[in-house]
């Protein structure tokens, strides 16, 4: 993920602030699936990707 593509996601969440890796956000990639990244003097890092399943629940 380039800092572009992370500029124009409104979608993006932030999470909090980590001393190390820098600004920490949940940024939605497609249906259902997310990364969380870092955010460190404009450079994007990717730390984990996931999908989520949505519960018929919260349907």
């Amino acid at each position: 993920m380039t800092y572009e593509s992370f500029k124009r996601n409104s979608q993006k969440e932030y999470l909090g602030f980590c001393e190390r890796k820098g600004y920490i956000y949940s940024v939605p990639l497609d249906a259902g699936k997310f990364a969380v990244v870092a955010l460190r003097n404009g450079q994007v890092t990717v730390l984990i990707t996931y999908a989520a399943q949505t519960s018929p629940i919260f349907k």
